[in-house]
């Protein structure tokens, strides 16, 4: 990856990417013939954009007139979605410094449109800046928090729409085994964290988990408590209890907005 300043071949789309040869996990030749990044056809037959067009559309099924944040964009896959969904302004906060240049070279090669990508922590993010959202993308995120309650609060500060692509914590599943339990009481709310160590893994040149050494996973009942403590209708969609890489679920809450927590 990088070894050189200078690129000697001719200037192509494909140079761009050989940038982080091996380390892509999307495959951009789904809807850009010719050339080759990574495995996941997350451009194209990846479902979750559309999921969350279908239920948090102003128009069921299209993003049209809506202004979106996404947290942990990756490659910029599901951002091209959105983009192509309709939506009329996308922002995209990404902490992992690698992933966020690789969707700027994802914006080039695709020309994006209505999209800005920012390098840095969504929940410092979510914290401070007070701008509002018509919803909030949260995809491969959330069970990378050390306390994923306190994404949700935040989340819950900025937008009546949410949409939700998560691990959970299932004791029945064989990849959970071994995972301490924390009994954290979180605005009066009990919660359950189970503790999850990334281990070796972070040296990996795949490896796309959060900023910290460990994180918190929460069980499915416990994520949808979190939702509710702050006005949603929390619905799941898929869910999907025996992967390998632990049981997870597609979600979308919604809230009134004169429900809204302020």
């Amino acid at each position: 990856m990088m070894e050189s300043k200078f690129e000697r071949r001719f200037p192509v789309d494909q140079n761009a990417i050989d940038l982080f040869h091996g380390h892509w996990a999307s495959k951009i030749e789904e809807v850009h013939p010719g050339l080759t990044s990574g495995a996941l056809p997350m451009f194209s037959a990846d479902r979750r954009p559309s999921i969350a067009a279908q239920y948090l559309g102003l128009v069921p099924g299209s993003l049209h007139g809506m202004n979106i944040l996404e947290l942990g964009p990756l490659e910029g896959a599901h951002t091209y979605q959105l983009a192509k969904l309709g939506a009329d302004r996308i922002l995209s906060i990404e902490a992992n410094s690698e992933a966020f240049l690789k969707c700027l070279i994802v914006k080039e090669i695709l020309r994006t449109p209505r999209c800005r990508f920012l390098l840095g922590d969504c929940l410092k993010f979510l914290q401070i800046n007070r701008d509002r959202f018509d919803m909030i993308f949260c995809s491969g995120i959330l069970y990378h928090m050390e306390n994923p309650f306190e994404l949700i609060k935040a989340i819950a500060q900025h937008t009546d729409r949410v949409f939700l692509w998560t691990h959970y914590y299932d004791p029945d599943v064989p990849s959970g085994a071994g995972r301490k339990p924390k009994v954290v009481n979180c605005d009066g709310l009990e919660l359950i964290l189970y503790e999850h160590i990334y281990g070796e893994t972070t040296n990996s040149g795949q490896f796309w988990g959060g900023t910290m050494p460990s994180a918190s996973w929460l069980e499915k009942a416990g994520i949808q408590r979190c939702f509710e403590h702050f006005g949603y209708q929390f619905s799941v969609h898929e869910d999907n209890p025996t992967q390998e890489a632990g049981p997870w679920i597609t979600a979308t809450a919604l809230r009134q907005p004169t429900g809204a927590h302020g």
